[in-house]
């Protein structure tokens, strides 16, 4: 019988056990999960790698018909899609952070040029733009709105990100507003903090080219009410639309206005915009619409 170190015996039951043995069979239980994970990321790899190819295919065929590469509401749905079905497992935050990164990847794969901003934002504007958009997306400071648009009209920048102030010293000349009405549109904005109280000034807003038209179910309305009198506008705005459930959020209460309406529900987008505009011209009010998109904290929204 095994003795202890004062010469007593210890039933063999009171003994510890074998450390040697017990780290072997760990050693090896460990070494069997890690094969079957190791499997798993090839498969992930080689499905990624079909992935890229396809999207390059897809990017093909954008370029040659002129169609856009960074589509939000595909992006939105395709995530929120994969949340659902994921059930918790991996988590919510899990599958955006993976999709975010297999998106830019795809961007790239298909072509996509790089993400414009003015430099003197950029200290603001990109470490929010790496948690929202991905590695392989580029990004390109411009000095001057002018030089963002010219890329944003020449297709040699994809998109532009403009803090709340940013926009709203863009669009102080009506031969500004009217460039931006009939090229551009704002397609989601998001908080460098990642908090849905922020308000407009603190916000990041993505501008686009103009696509086909306002996205579907949209409950974020971004306008540009143009007169001396803004507060009274938006009240008199909300008094027009009885059917609706709107919160009015405003940036400035200089003659020209950034001013967002949240809706309480998503509704279809052009249906709203129509019913808006109509209230606004019976009301009497100088409204112009900058963008109709989901209000979502998620990549871009």
């Amino acid at each position: 019988m095994p003795m202890n170190c004062a010469g007593y015996s210890l039933p063999k039951s009171l003994m510890p056990p074998n450390n040697n043995n017990l780290t072997s069979a760990l050693s090896r239980q460990m070494q069997r999960l890690r094969l079957q994970v190791d499997r798993i990321d090839l498969k992930m790899l080689q499905l990624l790698q079909q992935r890229t190819k396809l999207s390059g295919q897809i990017g093909k065929m954008k370029r040659r018909h002129g169609a856009v590469i960074y589509v939000p509401e595909r992006e939105r749905e395709l995530v929120a899609r994969l949340t659902h079905l994921s059930k918790g497992q991996p988590s919510a935050r899990a599958v955006a952070a993976l999709w975010r990164e297999i998106l830019s990847s795809s961007r790239a794969a298909q072509g996509q040029a790089p993400i414009g901003l003015l430099r003197a934002s950029a200290p603001l504007v990109l470490p929010a733009s790496r948690a929202c958009f991905g590695a392989c997306d580029q990004f390109s400071p411009k000095k001057t709105w002018a030089e963002l648009v010219k890329g944003l009209n020449t297709g040699a920048l994809s998109l532009a990100l403009l803090t709340g102030d940013d926009l709203v010293n863009a669009l102080q000349t009506q031969q500004r507003r009217s460039e931006f009405f009939r090229r551009l549109t704002v397609a989601g904005d998001f908080s460098p903090v990642f908090d849905a109280k922020a308000t407009l000034a603190q916000r990041i807003f993505i501008v686009t080219p103009r696509g086909n038209g306002a996205a579907l179910k949209a409950n974020r309305i971004l306008i540009l009410i143009e007169c001396k009198s803004t507060l009274n506008a938006v009240k008199s705005l909300l008094r027009s639309m009885p059917n609706f459930s709107l919160h009015a959020e405003q940036l400035t209460r200089r003659a020209t206005a950034l001013v967002r309406l949240t809706l309480a529900r998503p509704v279809d987008g052009i249906h709203t915009t129509s019913h808006l505009l109509s209230a606004c011209k019976s009301a009497g009010i100088p409204v112009s619409i900058l963008g109709i998109y989901p209000g979502t904290e998620d990549y871009g929204g």
